[in-house]
């Protein structure tokens, strides 16, 4: 009878199947009703609900066999459609069967319900026991053909239907009280293990609770002692235990069957419900052990469209007790409706899942990408592989691109103080992975004769977990994570394996080039600054440099132009990168090169700034001051070009100036033009040039500024040039008391 209820779902659209549970989960609230003519009219709402028809009757026998009509909807004072209802209802009764029309214009006798604007019609028979009491009526005012799950699903309304009408009709045409009591409470009984389930699916995506929930009420609607749901396992492909009741906790936790073995097995196999009263001697099982206590047992398939996903197993040990038919149909139904909201709560499962790894992948990118310090990325790295899979330690092997050798690159969680400890606990590991470039999981690796060190086992390592770190498809490194309890690593972790390499990969790739980058922009950086300060008659020349990073872009420089000529150059480079440091070090060859053509620093300044415009990445810019000392005739000729204006202080005369030249930074706009001017020297005149880190730098808004620049010369002009860039810089380190944040240069010269 409910086999129609099972089969809701294959094809009925989401909204319709929804309005069907819950008409089926209203049925047993129905039944309960005080006044019967209400509670057939609102019957008939439930097959007009299930069916999906515009118009639903019930007729009932009365004085005799005369048909009447005790509830119905849709157009209820359509007399044409009454008549031809109890003409098809009669034709029902006298066939005992289903009447199903699907064109009823094609029906001599049914012509009336043409006329009322009827289709489409199906009708069944209400019986208690062999007695037919009267019909249900579904009419469709468009062309359908009704299915065989729409006619199960009107006789299932039908039987509680009947049992409804039992008190009006003549107890002559229906069974022994008795009987008939026993009939009412089993279909009571469906109904609220409809009710119960329907409730459960539509509540709760935890299949926990739903399978517990169903489990309970099918072994208390057929009578069974104890129970069980089985669930394919979806990485095993092995039945467990999800839910069970009356069974030994060892049981439960211990069953894992094969496909195929026992009933169970046969049942997932085959895909199809068994009644069971003998295991043992039932041909089509092969059973590892068995109960002789169990006098009956039945076993249902967990069903959706394209696979069984479960079992649902009652027994009994009471030799009154014997499952029907009809006990199966009714855990069928349960079975189905159960599978469709497991694979619902699967999916979400599933969804869940999948949207938790993009966050884990997003925290980690955002994590490792923030950083180019390989050191300090390989430390991250490493930290957020070891929350993610829960591990004890884990260590970072990087594969050299020359040798093709592993190197420890980064290890934590061993109790050995020796970094080598780390190294041989994963190398046989790491090795496995260079050669198959695949990930690697171990269940334990104290029973692998090829992964088990002496290292693994004083430290107590068992699990382990390797992840090939890969640069698009090139494999640059290994991780290697390592837990102390014995574990199956679940299938949302292995699924994160592959990306959360290739984003390890990558990174590690970057930081690399960075660190061969970094490397070569130091050495770009110190070969800059002048090596020597050249011994030149009439100068006395001192310079001090204070880097704030490894590299940037802040230098000074000295060369002789023709002799009695020195050229003085003091510049700073946008940045503290190694782009930075390589603009440096183009901008200091340029204007060598240019100033050996050229004698006037305007014209150097000119064709540095065209060349360097000429190059595309001008997002960098330099500022660059450029003077030539003519030493015979006490001249400077100067251009600058945004760099912070020198300062000219005459101790003779107490007197202080800045060196004025109007120009534009280097690498903004090609042919600029760079004012050049000329002053005249005397003896005992100090020239301090420096670059910006000078006179800004500060604590919050304070600055050390121009003032404080001048009074450390103005205090230090008897002493050497030397001395006086060395009062220039102290005064300023006791300004900011360490908290430096640019780079400073400073040059100073003293004309003898």
């Amino acid at each position: 009878m409910l086999e129609g209820i099972a089969k809701v779902g294959d094809d009925t659209p989401p909204d319709d199947r929804q309005n069907i549970l819950i008409a089926l989960a209203n049925l047993s609230k129905i039944l309960g009703a005080s006044e019967a003519d209400s509670t057939f009219t609102e019957l008939a709402e439930t097959a007009a609900t299930m069916l999906r028809v515009e118009r639903a009757a019930i007729f009932l026998k009365r004085d005799g066999e005369a048909l009447s009509v005790v509830g119905q909807v849709g157009q209820s004072d359509d007399e044409s459609f009454t008549k031809g209802a109890i003409l098809a209802a009669e034709e029902a009764l006298f066939g005992v069967e289903p009447v199903i029309h699907s064109d009823i214009s094609l029906s001599d006798s049914l012509n009336g319900l043409s006329e009322a604007g009827v289709v489409s019609l199906l009708c069944v028979p209400l019986s208690i026991g062999r007695a037919s009491v009267g019909a249900i009526v579904a009419a469709s005012n468009k062309k359908r053909k009704f299915s065989s799950t729409d006619v199960e699903l009107l006789h299932t309304v039908a039987s509680q239907t009947a049992l409804k009408a039992w008190p009006e009709v003549p107890e002559s045409e229906c069974l022994d009280q008795a009987e008939l009591i026993r009939l009412a409470q089993r279909k009571i009984q469906e109904l609220s293990l409809i009710n119960q389930v329907s409730g459960a699916v539509s509540s709760t995506l935890d299949i926990d609770v739903l399978i517990d929930i169903a489990l309970e009420q099918s072994m208390l609607a057929v009578g069974a002692d104890t129970g069980s749901l089985m669930l394919v396992h979806e990485e095993t492909g092995k039945l467990q235990i999800a839910a069970a009741h009356g069974l030994a906790r060892k049981t439960v936790e211990n069953t894992s069957q094969q496909i195929g073995t026992s009933v169970a097995g046969w049942v997932a196999e085959h895909g199809e419900s068994v009644l069971v009263s003998n295991a043992h001697t039932d041909t089509r099982f092969r059973m590892p052990f068995y109960r002789d206590d169990i006098t009956s047992a039945a076993s249902v398939p967990l069903k959706t469209k394209s696979e069984v996903i479960g079992v649902l197993n009652v027994n009994t040990t009471r030799p009154d007790r014997k499952f029907d038919e009809r006990d199966l149909a009714l855990l069928g139904t349960v079975a189905n409706e159960l599978a469709a909201a497991i694979e619902n709560a699967r999916l979400y499962a599933r969804v869940n899942r999948r949207t938790k790894q993009l966050d884990s992948l997003l925290t980690i990118s955002q994590t490792v990408t923030s950083t180019l310090n390989l050191d300090e990325l390989l430390r991250r790295l490493s930290d957020e592989i070891t929350k993610l899979f829960t591990l004890d330690a884990c260590m970072i092997l990087l594969l050299d691109d020359l040798s093709g050798r592993l190197r420890l690159g980064y290890g934590t969680g061993l109790k050995a103080r020796r970094r080598y400890a780390y190294y041989d606990a994963a190398s046989p590991l790491a090795a496995h992975i260079v050669k198959t470039r695949s990930r690697l999981v171990i269940k334990d690796v104290q029973k692998s004769r090829n992964f088990a060190t002496e290292v693994s086992a004083r430290e107590g390592l068992r699990s382990a977990v390797c992840l090939p770190l890969k640069n698009a498809g090139k494999l640059v490194g290994v991780a290697v994570g390592f837990a102390k309890d014995v574990r199956v690593f679940p299938k949302s972790q292995r699924e994160i394996m592959r990306p959360l390499g290739e984003l390890a990969g990558v990174a590690i790739r970057n930081a690399r080039v960075y660190r061969q980058k970094y490397k070569m922009a130091e050495i770009l950086t110190q070969r800059t600054m002048p090596s020597t300060i050249p011994g030149v008659e009439g100068l006395d020349i001192g310079h001090k440099f204070m880097p704030v990073h490894e590299i940037g872009g802040d230098y000074y420089d000295f060369l002789q132009v023709e002799p009695g000529k020195i050229g003085v150059v003091m510049a700073d480079v946008s940045g503290h990168d190694v782009e930075a440091a390589e603009y440096t070090s183009m901008g200091k060859h340029v204007i060598r090169a240019y100033a050996r053509e050229h004698i006037f620093p305007a014209r150097v300044l000119s064709n540095t700034n065209d060349l360097i415009c000429e190059d595309t990445r001008a997002e960098i810019f330099i500022s660059a001051f450029y003077g030539v000392i003519d030493l015979q005739k006490k001249k400077l000729h100067h251009a600058n070009a945004g760099c912070e204006r020198p300062i000219l202080y005459r101790p003779s005369e107490g007197s202080v100036s800045r060196l004025e030249a109007d120009g534009m930074l280097l690498g903004i706009m090609a042919h600029t033009h760079f004012e050049e001017r000329e002053i005249d020297l005397k003896p005992g005149d100090i020239i301090a040039m420096f670059t910006d880190g000078l006179t800004e730098a500060g604590i919050d808004k304070d600055r050390f500024g121009d003032d404080r620049t001048i009074a450390a010369i103005a205090a230090s002009a008897r002493l050497s040039a030397q001395q006086i860039a060395d009062s220039i810089s102290n005064a300023l380190a006791d300004f900011v008391r360490g908290q430096m944040s640019d780079d400073v240069a400073i040059v100073v010269i003293k004309i003898i």
